[in-house]
């Protein structure tokens, strides 16, 4: 039986009345001629500015903030005030998602810059932005001097590495991710600024709520950052939410591909029933080879899931998940 994956949220009939993709990506191994199910398109920045999208419902509040892309020169002056070795060259540096509840003061932040600020490891984010290291990578107690998920190289690193040992020739110093990945997973907390309580917990995403053909009360899509590695793959990063009758559920989600390399997809999806005390997050790295995914029997010569709008991360399955943690962000504050 194929695993299923609740990968995307997208009110499009295609994809279902219940505004959310459920996909069984072990059908990617199958013949071209079977139906594999693709990504919708990504979300578009607006041409200009344009108000905050509002939503309330049952005490909460939703403000959705497109922003359009940044100029060239307000993208280089951000990498020199921030230590950011590359900034995406398409970046909506204000967008965010805010979901507030009104009676706890709980407020879950969503943000484009704080998001880049993961890609940077010298000087560290803020460690409440994304998993303690120790959570994630083997020796994650020790200081990080490379990227959270680990260091990649392009397909041709080794011929474009210097060959010269005339000792003027310094190496740049490295300080973030050229690729763009993040591991961010937002912030959440109260007013005055004291962190939402996070609990590890077991309970897993209630999948049978969130395949129920309801009515969609509200929905929004918004784009962090999309850059095309000096023509060497693609990183996007983006955020879908929805509200529903009983419930509401968000998905950030960060997609990478380096192509001939390898294809990476770090998700972290939130959802709150409008009656729980919690917000369960759910925050997923998955990751493969170019190797690795051929030998799932996936075709990658001319696939339709790897292309300028598809960055390919549907052909990721259940065997290339590094690492998962789930938690509840409690709705009261701590004492």
């Amino acid at each position: 039986q194929a695993w299923a994956d609740l990968t995307l949220v997208h009110p499009s009939p295609q994809l279902g009345l219940l505004g959310c993709g459920v996909f069984a990506p072990a059908m990617a191994a199958q013949a071209p001629s079977a139906a594999v199910p693709q990504a919708p398109p990504p979300p578009s920045p607006p041409s200009a500015p344009v108000p905050p999208a509002l939503h309330e419902e049952k005490g909460w509040r939703f403000e959705a903030v497109a922003e359009p892309l940044w100029p060239s020169d307000r993208i280089d002056e951000l990498g020199k005030d921030e230590d950011l070795c590359k900034v995406p060259d398409m970046f909506c540096g204000n967008a965010s998602l805010r979901i507030s509840h009104e009676a706890s003061g709980f407020q879950l932040e969503l943000g484009a810059m704080e998001a880049l600020r993961c890609c940077r490891w010298r000087p560290p984010p803020a460690a409440h932005h994304q998993p303690p290291a120790e959570a994630v990578v083997a020796d994650g107690g020790k200081e990080l001097d490379a990227p959270l998920l680990g260091a990649i190289k392009c397909q041709f690193a080794e011929r474009w590495k210097p060959k010269s040992e005339n000792p003027d020739v310094k190496e740049l110093q490295v300080t973030s991710d050229w690729t763009c990945s993040t591991a961010y997973w937002g912030s959440a907390a109260f007013p005055g600024g004291a962190a939402a309580s996070a609990e590890a917990t077991e309970e897993c995403l209630p999948m049978d709520l969130l395949r129920r053909r309801d009515e969609i009360h509200w929905y929004n899509e918004i784009l962090f950052w999309e850059d095309e590695l000096d023509d060497n793959g693609v990183c996007r990063v983006s955020i879908r939410v929805r509200v529903m009758p009983t419930f509401w559920f968000a998905l950030l989600l960060c997609e990478l591909r380096v192509d001939n390399v390898l294809i990476r997809e770090v998700a972290t999806r939130f959802v709150c029933s409008f009656d729980s005390d919690h917000v369960l997050r759910e925050w997923t790295w998955k990751e493969a080879s170019y190797e690795a995914l051929r030998s799932h029997g996936v075709r990658i010569a001319d696939n339709p899931s790897i292309s300028q709008m598809s960055v390919g991360t549907n052909l990721l399955e259940q065997v290339d998940v590094r690492r998962q943690l789930r938690h509840k962000l409690q709705l009261s504050a701590k004492a």
